[in-house]
């Protein structure tokens, strides 16, 4: 394989850095390297080659970034969860901000000023999923990396990994999550992902009417009390409340930035209500589209009369049901496509909403909720991501329909890695 000089000029979503050889005469021919920080001159090992790009990697650091430094973590070189702990924290955020700004550039949408919202860098990450008693290795090799301690890792997650050898782990995946905010197990939960059909557990007053929904929409289900979290969240000036989810399904690593989200949220949407109460007749109403456990709508419920949630995930959506008890809404377990197509029309002519929060998969709103929201003339636009790149893509086709992006969040769930989230603010 071929050695060359290169210099890394950005870096892209992922975590990798673009570089081009510092030689002329080898081309303008990109090359990714993992590993290197925008600056830094290296000399690196073409590793794959492809039609527009090359693969390398760093044999030597030339010149290094007045960024660099040395990794907290001992398991840093083996272990994949992160490739960012080489890079100062502070300087991570400012990359991450000209990423996001550069994938909005590329689809040719415009938007404001990029916001930034974070928390500690260390001792975030309250959910951890460890296969055959460790996290996976970097690169190729697929043998686990037996950790005992993590440093992004809550107190209460490093407590199960310090105590919880590895010949006692189990085999297969494990599911923790762990955090002062947890109001079962005291502490860091753990289960497999094989599921047990161990039925549906509900109490109170609406028991009955929660069984019959569950029944007609959400048949299938199955929840079991070793993998049922309870958490407590308190977003910054707005009211705690209390949720339910499975940590089998997905919920957010990072709760300190979670809450902090939550209020940003909470205030525009206090801006939007506050707005309706001269011209609105007749109650108001919020659609919540890919609601996993209906974790936002829990605090839109304060500020809406009525809710809609939909979600594909049918464990999910049942526990929305038990988290929105007692307020008026209603749930849909199945996808957003064939909500849209089915039930959208009907809503917006029944009961039109003045809010959509959407928090898609990776690949972004599918397409019939996409065409949906386009001529749906919902004023209010909440977009939550964990993919830059397919939000600019929807958002593109928002603006077209007529929207304008009034505010755009980088959330920084997830310190020291390539990942991140978005939040984007879309009126019309």
């Amino acid at each position: 394989m071929t050695d060359l000089v290169v210099i890394a000029e950005k870096l892209v979503f992922g975590g990798e850095s673009l570089a081009r050889p510092k030689d002329e005469h080898f081309g303008s021919k990109v090359l990714f390297v993992p590993g290197l920080i925008p600056g830094e001159v290296a000399q690196v090992e073409i590793v794959s080659s492809h039609k527009d790009y090359d693969r390398g990697r760093i044999i030597s650091i030339l010149e290094p970034s007045p960024y660099r430094i040395e990794p907290v973590c001992s398991y840093y070189s083996a272990c994949g969860g992160c490739n960012q702990l080489h890079v100062a924290a502070d300087f991570q955020v400012h990359l991450r901000k000209q990423v996001l700004q550069d994938i909005f550039q590329q689809e040719e949408v415009k938007i404001p000023p990029v916001e930034v919202v974070s928390g500690n860098d260390l001792g975030y990450r309250c959910r951890m999923q460890l296969t055959d008693g460790g996290l996976q290795q970097r690169g190729k090799n697929k043998n686990p990396v037996c950790i005992s301690h993590c440093p992004c890792g809550t107190k209460e997650i490093n407590q199960w990994l310090k105590q919880t050898e590895e010949k006692q782990r189990s085999r297969g995946r494990i599911q923790l999550f762990g955090d002062a905010r947890v109001q079962s197990h005291q502490g860091a939960l753990w289960a497999s992902t094989e599921r047990e059909n161990t039925g549906l557990q509900v109490s109170g007053k609406s028991k009955r009417k929660l069984q019959d929904k569950v029944k007609r929409r959400f048949s299938g289900t199955s929840f079991s009390p070793d993998s049922t979290c309870v958490v407590q969240l308190n977003p910054p000036h707005y009211q705690s409340k209390i949720i339910t989810f499975d940590i089998r399904g997905f919920f957010q690593s990072n709760l300190e930035v979670l809450e902090k989200a939550i209020s940003i949220l909470l205030d525009h949407v206090q801006e939007i209500t506050s707005g309706m109460e001269a011209g609105l007749h007749g109650s108001t109403h919020a659609l919540d589209i890919y609601s996993g456990a209906g974790t936002i709508s829990v605090f839109l419920a304060d500020y809406f009369d009525t809710l809609t949630l939909v979600e594909h995930n049918r464990d999910a959506i049942a526990f929305a049901e038990q988290n929105l008890r007692g307020k008026n809404h209603d749930s849909y377990g199945i996808s957003g496509e064939k909500w849209a197509k089915e039930f959208g029309p009907k809503i917006l002519e029944k009961n039109p909403p003045q809010l959509a929060f959407v928090d898609p998969p990776r690949s972004g709103m599918e397409k019939g909720v996409r065409d949906f929201l386009t001529t749906s003339k919902i004023p209010h636009i909440a977009y939550l991501s964990c993919d830059p790149a397919t939000q600019a893509r929807d958002c593109k086709t928002l603006i077209q329909a007529g929207y304008t992006i009034s505010k755009l969040f980088l959330l920084d769930f997830y310190p020291h890695t390539g990942h991140m989230e978005t939040l984007a603010f879309l009126d019309m």
